[in-house]
């Protein structure tokens, strides 16, 4: 197999086959190359691309038939002496083995440069590899760390398990004593309401037979003494308390004044002071004649009616409270004699 011929370019480099252009110092372009590099131009000077050899005569650079026919073959060598055809051929041989051995140089280079690509590939590779194999080897113990990690957790976690149960446990014991003592309080509260409803009931039912009591007396009392009684212990009041008026008189004279313009006594309020008044000789009367009616005392309070000689003449005195209201007459209301008093 034959060697193939490519352009002289290195930017073209492309395989020759059917024409190209050939030059007197062994270098051969294809036709679009040699057009764009100027060897195709007539009146310019032509330079080499490959070797920038000066080509001044027009056979330095002549487009060649690669593949010539047979008639060509036989004509482009007829009429030479041996000597020219041997020397045309030995120049031929020198072309092509300038050629080959170019091609050879060339590859070569190509070859080394990819070969030291390769090896700066190799190398970034390996220390790829090694980043790698070391971040792996680092997750690896990462793993691993997290393995033991999740172990120890796992442990912790089924210790706050079972610590978790036994508060559950005593936090539902708890909880039960709690409801045990809530409803031993709650029964202890329910016993006391009973007991204090229980009380109020027989209060209310004592109080109840009292009045009944009460009220059965005071009717058989009206019916038995016809008013004796009470009339008799209103009449004994009545006499008690003129008695008493009589007497305050004196608390209510006129004392001499202290001679001072700034001091001045205060008048008399009360019973003494709207019952009686001074009179033009310096003598006291009373202010007025009425008196209230007694219809309205209660005989069982202020007497009693089973017996004459119980009441107020059984020596009893029967005064005023302190701070009760008095009427016009001097005498304390009815209202304000809840009961007597006993001196």
């Amino acid at each position: 197999m034959d060697f193939s011929l490519r352009c002289n370019s290195l930017k073209c480099r492309t395989p020759l086959s059917d024409r190209a252009v050939v030059t007197t110092c062994s270098h051969i372009f294809c036709e679009p190359c040699s057009e764009t590099l100027g060897l195709a131009n007539p009146n310019g000077t032509r330079v080499c691309p490959a070797c920038e050899t000066h080509l001044a005569n027009p056979d330095d650079a002549v487009v060649t038939q690669l593949n010539p026919t047979e008639d060509y073959k036989t004509s482009v060598l007829s009429g030479l002496s041996p000597s020219i055809i041997m020397e045309c051929a030995g120049r031929g041989l020198a072309f092509y083995s300038y050629q080959t051995t170019q091609e050879i140089v060339y590859q070569e280079f190509l070859a080394r440069s990819l070969t030291d690509k390769y090896s700066s590939l190799s190398t970034h590779l390996d220390k790829v590899i090694h980043e790698a194999n070391s971040e792996i080897t680092g997750l690896r113990e990462k793993l691993a760390g997290m393995h033991m990690e999740q172990k120890a957790l796992e442990e912790k976690n089924h210790q706050l398990v079972e610590a978790f149960r036994e508060k559950s446990k005593t936090q539902q014991q708890l909880q039960k004593l709690y409801q045990a003592l809530k409803q031993q309080q709650l029964a202890a509260g329910m016993e006391i309401a009973a007991d204090n409803d229980a009380e109020h009931t027989l209060k209310a039912a004592d109080v109840a037979q009292r009045d009944h009591r009460f009220r059965q007396s005071r009717a058989g009392s009206r019916g038995s003494s016809g008013g004796l009684g009470q009339s008799r212990t209103v009449n004994d009041f009545a006499a008690q308390m003129n008695s008493r008026a009589s007497m305050a008189p004196a608390r209510n004279m006129q004392v001499p004044s202290t001679p001072s313009g700034t001091r001045q006594r205060l008048p008399l309020y009360g019973a003494n002071g709207s019952v009686m008044s001074q009179s033009q000789h310096g003598g006291l009367q009373h202010s007025s004649t009425y008196r209230n009616t007694l219809h309205d005392l209660d005989p069982n309070v202020y007497g009693n009616s089973n017996g004459a000689g119980h009441g107020f003449s059984a020596g009893m005195k029967v005064g005023r409270q302190p701070n009760a209201p008095v009427n016009r007459s001097g005498i304390s209301s009815a209202a304000g004699f809840g009961r007597p008093i006993v001196r």
